[in-house]
């Protein structure tokens, strides 16, 4: 039985970090191309095509799910409309802010492990930045659930 090594002393992996780096940067580029319509299509700019709707839930209950306007919070985030965006999800602003943050984040991360540095720890900061948004997601959904207007 092989022993396993401790996770402080594991090398850095630079596809991991490359990887995650490539999809928040296409998160972020989508949503910056597309657009909404009338506050609840999205759309594909130049072609005009509206995208299906994705959430399942509501497709065969008619609920809207925890997760419900994230897409188009986004895409306002994007496109600098934050009234819009809080309209659409609240708990979106902070999943961007994550998001958006991986970008400088992972390209340190890269630049550190091409040049034989230690990688940056986050520690306790993205485990609670992901909760606060998991509390911030189920919350949200929960006010509106129960009718009241955030």
């Amino acid at each position: 039985m092989s022993a396993q090594q401790p996770l402080a002393t594991c090398r850095p992996d630079p596809l991991f970090h490359g990887v995650l780096l490539a999809l928040c940067s296409s998160v972020l580029l989508l949503a910056l191309a597309l657009s909404v319509r009338s506050g609840a299509q999205v759309v594909v700019p130049i072609l005009g095509i509206p995208l299906p709707e994705l959430c399942f839930l509501r497709r065969f209950t008619g609920l809207n799910c925890p997760g419900c306007g994230l897409t188009r919070c986004f895409i306002s985030l994007a496109h600098g409309d934050v009234p819009a965006a809080w309209k659409y999800n609240p708990a979106g602003l902070l999943l961007f802010a994550i998001i958006a943050f991986q970008v400088p984040y992972r390209t340190a991360q890269l630049w550190r492990i091409r040049r034989g540095f230690a990688e940056l720890e986050t520690g306790a900061a993205a485990q609670a930045a992901l909760g606060t948004f998991a509390v911030l997601l189920i919350g949200q959904w929960a006010l509106r659930m129960l009718g009241v207007a955030i």
